[in-house]
């Protein structure tokens, strides 16, 4: 008998857990992908305005760097939403865990990338001026 690869593990887990999955988890995928759509709208507002450098995730940085202010959150995005169903796929007893987080962070970039920096933003400089005596 052949040695199972760690491959087929993952391909086997994936086939055992996707049956389903879509229609157990079809309100946090729609709620994740509202949440992710507005984060991405949001990052390209900044960006329209800052230019790419404003933005603090790296991978989002450097794709809308390479494909610009519009092409390149919507490219980082779904990458982004790509891993986050194949995490709760693999992982699906524990997707819950994963769903709710990723929601809340995205909400949270939604606001501060409108609303919030201006409460950090100014603060900040005078933090670190503060610590660094």
């Amino acid at each position: 008998m052949m040695k199972e690869t760690t491959l087929t593990k993952v391909i086997t887990r994936f086939r055992r857990n996707w049956p389903g999955y879509v229609a157990q988890y079809r309100v946090l995928l729609i709620v994740t992908l509202l949440a992710a759509l507005a984060d991405m709208a949001s990052t390209c507002y900044v960006m329209l305005h800052e230019g790419p450098q404003a933005e603090g995730h790296p991978a989002i940085r450097t794709f809308s760097m390479i494909l610009g202010p519009i092409a390149g959150p919507l490219a980082g995005k779904a990458c982004q939403f790509g891993v986050i169903v194949a995490l709760t796929v693999y992982f699906r007893r524990h997707a819950l865990y994963i769903f709710v987080p990723v929601i809340i962070l995205y909400s949270w970039a939604v606001w501060y990338n409108i609303w919030g920096w201006r409460l950090y933003y100014p603060r900040v400089p005078r933090l670190l001026k503060y610590i660094g005596g």
